[in-house]
């Protein structure tokens, strides 16, 4: 038996929610993870990535210094969290909240106390978007930029916290999705 579609419409039920295969008919579906899960079979983020927008964003458990997660993120094939839009803050700002107090390092930075903040690719901070809490129980410098319960606050750079990482989402083409035109058994029968 082969399964074969005309477009993705025709590989979805009516509201769009549940593949069928024409075997998947008859055995069982493979539906979309619960609802809060971004990821998907046809997702444009790898695993443990979430997306927003054009963006697939990952807020990760482990604890590296600013520079620590600027390489962390690289290896990724990703930059640091930039938060340069209401969208994008509406979006980042939510994901600081924890029960534990772990914050998260974004792209943001300065060379110096007194110096411009700028992301990681050279743009400059608009304060109109959010406001940075200068961290005065620190006697270190506080050059870096962590989000934490909503809010942005300046730390030492050397500090271990958690990173956040961007990068472009993946385009998701029905062309992409060639294995579901192909027969569901190998050889000729």
């Amino acid at each position: 038996m082969q399964a074969k579609y005309s477009s993705t419409r025709d590989m979805l039920d009516f509201d769009g929610d549940t593949f069928m295969s024409e075997w998947s008919r008859t055995s069982s579906t493979t539906q979309r993870p619960e609802a809060g899960h971004t990821e998907h079979r046809c997702s444009p983020c790898p695993e443990e990535w979430k997306w927003h927008g054009d963006k697939c964003y990952r807020f990760c458990k482990e604890s590296k210094s600013w520079q620590g997660c600027e390489y962390f993120c690289i290896a990724e094939n990703a930059t640091m969290l930039k938060i340069n839009t209401q969208e994008v803050l509406e979006f980042a700002m939510p994901q600081s909240y924890s029960e534990f107090f772990y914050s998260y390092w974004t792209g943001l930075s300065r060379n110096g106390s007194g110096k411009a903040w700028l992301w990681t690719d050279g743009a400059p901070y608009s304060s109109e978007l959010f406001e940075i809490i200068i961290d005065f129980t620190s006697l270190r410098s506080r050059d870096c930029v962590t989000i934490l319960n909503g809010k942005a606050f300046s730390k030492d750079c050397k500090e271990l916290r958690r990173c956040a990482c961007e990068r472009r989402a993946a385009t998701v083409k029905p062309e992409s999705l060639h294995s579901f035109s192909e027969p569901l058994h190998g050889g000729d029968g």
